[in-house]
């Protein structure tokens, strides 16, 4: 039951972002009686809480174990998971817009903290760890939310977004080889 409010609200909040929500709709989707988001969750908040912590676990998950591995091997493992990033991303974005503290909305950060580790152990050279993972998240973003948008306003064709995408991506990865 609260993995199906789970999963129904982030589909829902991808969607439509958390204040495009309420808790009827997501009770609704997830085939049970809305009084078990405030039995379960507390709040709305406390099921996009448990949303975002679920989301960002099972990326950490797909990730596999930690073998001490350099951001350079990492990045090509975290891109292959970006289903469930973009998903995670997309509800972050959405509350963000509408005004939500990212501190309120997620509490945990095992994947940044993996990249972070990661970048901590590639030999660094002109930017920090820190500067890297910005960086890497900042791009990632980007693209996810107005990847459609500068497609269009470059005049590119779908071949050639395919091509400017991975070329973006390729240069965010040199960046971690410095």
């Amino acid at each position: 039951m609260q993995a199906a409010l789970v999963a129904a609200a982030g589909d829902l909040f991808a969607r439509k972002g958390p204040s495009g929500v309420g808790v009827r709709e997501i009770a609704r989707a997830a085939g049970v009686n809305h009084g078990l988001v405030h039995r379960h969750f507390g709040s709305k908040e406390g099921l996009l809480r448990a949303v975002m912590s679920d989301l960002a676990d099972r990326v950490d998950a797909e990730l596999g174990e930690d073998r001490g591995e350099t951001l350079d091997v990492l990045l090509p493992r975290l891109l292959a998971s970006a289903g469930l990033l973009q998903g995670h991303w997309r509800i972050l974005a959405r509350a963000m817009l509408d005004g939500a503290d990212p501190a309120e909305i997620q509490k945990e950060f095992p994947v940044f903290e993996r990249i972070l580790e990661s970048a901590r152990r590639t030999p660094p050279d002109r930017m920090s760890p820190e500067a890297v993972v910005t960086m890497v998240g900042a791009t990632g973003l980007g693209l996810l939310l107005f990847g459609p948008w500068l497609k269009v306003a470059t005049a590119q064709s779908d071949e050639a977004w395919v091509t400017t995408s991975r070329q973006i991506v390729g240069m965010s990865r040199l960046a971690v080889h410095r």
